[in-house]
């Protein structure tokens, strides 16, 4: 966990912390939280589409992947245009992280590809091939394992990248090279088994967390695909992030909420509900936690980026 992320949310997080595991009430309740419209300086022409992922790096630019004519774009921590990566190379945006290393990682449910870009903006990495979706190998004198509608990647200590690969129901593990290693998982509700792994992140201890979207839990795995445990009880878990005191974030898109959970799974609070309002929701996905402590939600249905503040 990079210190962004131990730092981000923690204003947030001590406060909701108090509410106990055994006080499920609305965030916005307890605590004083203010929402406003993050204003992003599109260039003439351009526009806000769906928001389905949105990372910070370490320099707190905000970059927002999007279902619009250009879907990839960077803003400096004041909302100003910095650039677009990647022009032409998606179709159906979904997932976004941004490693230790501000290296820029999307996943893409229609071209059923993850990319890496590097800071500047280059791609390194390719996992899947472009337009050809499965479960086995693409061999034409070399060979590519297959995804299908991959929805979110993570990564461990030593660099292991994981996919979510959402339509079919696994998780795959490359090297930090990008090179097969194994994958886990099938179609079903029991232990180990996914129906439709939508986000995934790994903690400090290379725990890794996969939320089981359908089956409306988080799954918990070791690096091996070891099943561990899993939660429930928290809607349709959608994108999951790590926050402040070992514990999370996630958003439960369908009711328009954005959940707390303590590092045991517990429901330490919530914010939000179906809506269009500022302060309301509509389909949360992709978020991220800014320097200053506030949150940034994209919206699927309402084509925005809101920010969450501690109320003065």
């Amino acid at each position: 966990m990079t210190m962004r992320r131990k730092l981000a949310g923690a204003a947030l997080a001590f406060l909701l912390i108090h509410m106990g595991p055994g006080n499920p009430v609305l965030a916005q309740d307890a605590v004083p939280l203010e929402a406003s419209e993050l204003v992003l300086g599109l260039p003439e022409g351009w526009y806000l589409g769906e928001v389905a992922g949105l990372e910070l790096n370490s320099s707190g630019h905000i970059f927002v992947f999007h279902r619009g004519s250009h879907s990839l774009l960077e803003f400096d921590d004041n909302g100003v245009f910095v650039r677009e990566i990647g022009q032409g190379l998606f179709r159906v945006p979904h997932g976004l992280r941004i490693d230790g290393d501000d290296n820029i990682w999307t996943t893409d449910q229609e071209t059923h590809q993850v990319l890496q870009f590097s800071p500047d903006g280059r791609v390194r990495t390719i996992l899947g091939r472009r337009d050809i979706s499965g479960t086995g190998w693409y061999d034409r004198g070399y060979s590519v394992a297959l995804l299908n509608a991959p929805s979110d990647v993570g990564f461990d200590s030593q660099g292991n990248i994981y996919v979510a690969d959402g339509g079919n129901f696994r998780v795959v593990k490359y090297s930090p090279h990008g090179e097969f290693i194994r994958s886990w998982g099938s179609r079903g509700d029991r232990p180990g088994e996914f129906d439709f792994p939508h986000s995934i992140v790994v903690d400090g201890e290379d725990r890794i967390y996969v939320t089981d979207r359908e089956n409306g839990r988080i799954q918990i795995f070791s690096t091996d695909g070891e099943f561990l445990s899993q939660w429930q009880g928290f809607g349709n878990p959608y994108v999951i992030q790590l926050g402040a005191e070992g514990s999370f974030w996630l958003t439960d898109a369908r009711a328009g909420r954005l959940l707390h959970l303590d590092g045991e799974g517990r429901l330490l609070g919530s914010f939000g509900e179906w809506g269009k309002e500022i302060g309301d929701f509509g389909f949360p996905h992709g978020f991220d936690f800014a320097p200053d402590g506030s949150i940034l939600v994209g919206e699927i249905l309402n084509w925005r980026v809101q920010r969450l503040r501690l109320r003065q």
